[in-house]
């Protein structure tokens, strides 16, 4: 299960609305003894790759998100070269309800397994600018498919 503070909710929030109307995204790690995961905005880079090559990337940051390769091996490397782990990756959607997309499940995948099977993806809606809220998803081997799951927000700090 993710844990996950009530601060580092709220800063993948305020990215969120912030971001708005392009979908934010990040990864979220943990330190070698476990705990709460901390999160790590990214810049979205999609809008960069639909302009480049429409053609390869058809769609804007609005409907999807990709995190630089760079920053995405810089951030795992720091955490694993400090005994941590990913313990999750998150993005928001634009004015709709938080959901796993088919895109979500393709991205997360690496021919029909996960990349990072123990990684929750956390999902957070937005309209407008307004975070109406996250869920949450894990992936069930057994049914070969992420699964809705909840997360351990600590609000004691």
């Amino acid at each position: 299960m993710l844990k996950i503070s009530r601060t580092e909710l709220d800063r993948i929030y305020v990215q969120a609305s912030a971001e708005h109307p392009a979908e934010c995204c990040g990864l979220l790690t943990v330190g070698p003894d476990g705990g709460a995961s901390v999160a790590h905005p990214c810049v979205n880079i999609q809008d960069r790759l639909h302009a480049e090559d429409p053609q390869q990337y058809p769609r804007d940051a609005r409907i999807a998100y990709f995190i630089d390769p760079k920053e995405l091996l810089a951030i795992i490397t720091r955490s694993e070269r400090s005994g941590g782990a990913v313990s999750g990756f998150y993005h928001s959607h634009i004015d709709c309800d938080a959901y796993f997309s088919d895109e979500d499940k393709e991205r997360a995948l690496t021919w029909d397994e996960p990349a990072y099977p123990e990684a929750i993806h956390l999902v957070v809606s937005v309209f407008e600018d307004e975070v109406r809220g996250h869920k949450a998803f894990a992936w069930n081997a057994e049914s070969a498919d992420f699964e809705e799951v909840q997360i351990d927000i600590d609000d004691a700090e």
